[in-house]
């Protein structure tokens, strides 16, 4: 089936469900932390609300609606999309008790138009932007930078007065966005001038396990406070994460510590900062799913604190920068060469500027290339050594999770 038909006839059945359903929608959209950001809002709201979400990648013009009539993934098979729409028109005609009082829909902003597409179909009440990178990541599809945030900033400007808009704090060109918008705002994050503050982090390890490890910060709004600590999760962009569902949270009449009970449930989305146990008798922080160098920069931060004996980063470009892109390797290379990192494997025709500048900063760094994922892992095998951490991590083209299949301990 044509695309652009599978399109029109989603859009069309999308607002037939929405319409007889009437859901509250939560759009979450930003160029980093969209998935856990909406997977936290999920946890949060899940003990109070009938509540779903978009899985995976289906956060796209065939994706998102798909979540609405509560379809599956067909790709290109025809009779999943004659099931589809099948169920789609018995949702609509028979009416379940069963449909999300809430749905959380995570929205792409790969190219331009698709989040006025978006938008446009879910009219979302309550709006979540999450943080715009430096560069952002899906930058070679826009002008510039400015062209990208013209095109986020269509979230802010279709809410209407009684909506809620939700921004990070700390990300300036986030902030920037209560400008376009006539919505209640809600800023969260570390900032003293957010409305929902975290404060006093602290990464939790638990001895030499480092899948244990976890995280504890306390959470503040309105001269009220309460302690939150999880298991398992961990990082900088997960406590932003959690901070955006207490947001919300809180915007819907739940009280902070219902918010915190919540948060205990809260687990990392696949792919993304996770400690896992490796070959060797080593230790893998597994953080594949996708690259940014602001993501990089906050993975780099987290082995640096890790108590093992060497620390390896494997990482793959970093793909869609645009004409930043090499600028973007480059410091990331001088970022590798300041922290205490004791080998850097780069992955990618990319990665050989990142290279250059880690050396050219670091001279002692031991430093080896890969033109491609496949190639890089025998030699990552023979690297390893006890009491290694190795961080991996690059865009979804680089297959960066080859290496961790190829060195996580067996049955892990």
């Amino acid at each position: 089936m044509k695309r652009k038909l599978i399109q029109y006839k989603l859009k069309f059945l999308a607002k037939l469900i929405l319409w007889r359903y009437k859901p509250l929608v939560i759009g979450v959209t930003g160029s980093v932390g969209k998935t856990s950001a909406k997977e936290a809002i999920f946890t949060v709201l899940n003990k109070k609300y009938k509540v779903a979400r978009n899985v995976f990648n289906l956060n796209t013009e065939i994706g998102l609606p798909l979540t609405i009539i509560q379809g599956k993934d067909a790709k290109r098979n025809v009779l999943l999309w004659i099931y589809n729409f099948l169920h789609a028109l018995r949702l609509f005609i028979f009416k379940s008790k069963n449909y999300p009082e809430v749905l959380i829909l995570e929205m792409s902003e790969d190219a331009p138009g698709v989040i006025k597409y978006l938008v446009d179909l879910a009219q979302p009440t309550i709006g979540i932007i999450t943080f715009i990178g430096s560069p952002p990541v899906h930058l070679e599809h826009f002008k510039n930078t400015s062209h990208f945030i013209e095109e986020i900033s269509y979230l802010p400007q279709r809410l209407l007065l009684k909506d809620t808009l939700i921004l990070n704090a700390d990300n300036e060109s986030v902030a920037g966005l209560r400008e376009k918008t006539m919505a209640k705002t809600i800023f969260y994050g570390f900032d003293a001038k957010a409305d929902v503050k975290v404060s006093n982090y602290k990464l939790i390890f638990s001895g030499k396990d480092l899948s244990k490890t976890g995280m504890s910060f306390r959470l503040e709004h309105k001269g009220s406070f309460v302690p939150v600590r999880v298991k398992n999760v961990f990082g900088k962009p997960q406590a932003y994460a959690l901070a955006a569902g207490a947001a919300v949270g809180l915007s819907l009449g739940m009280n902070l510590v219902e918010i915190a009970e919540a948060m205990k449930d809260y687990q990392i989305p696949e792919g993304r900062t996770k400690f896992m146990p490796g070959i060797n008798n080593t230790w893998i922080l597994d953080d594949a799913y996708n690259a940014s160098p602001d993501s990089v920069l906050a993975s780099l931060d987290l082995i640096e604190s890790a108590p093992v004996k060497r620390r390896i980063v494997a990482l793959g470009a970093m793909k869609e920068l645009g004409n930043l892109s090499e600028q973007a390797h480059q410091l990331i290379g001088l970022a590798i060469a300041e922290k205490n990192i004791d080998v850097f494997i780069g992955v990618g025709e990319e990665m050989i500027k990142a290279r250059e500048s880690a050396l050219k900063k670091n001279p002692k760094i031991q430093t080896f290339w890969f033109k491609n994922s496949e190639q890089a892992r025998e030699t990552i095998k023979e690297i390893l050594q006890k009491g290694d951490l190795i961080l991996i991590k690059g865009s979804r083209a680089m297959q960066m999770e080859k290496i961790t299949q190829e060195i996580k301990l067996e049955n892990n």
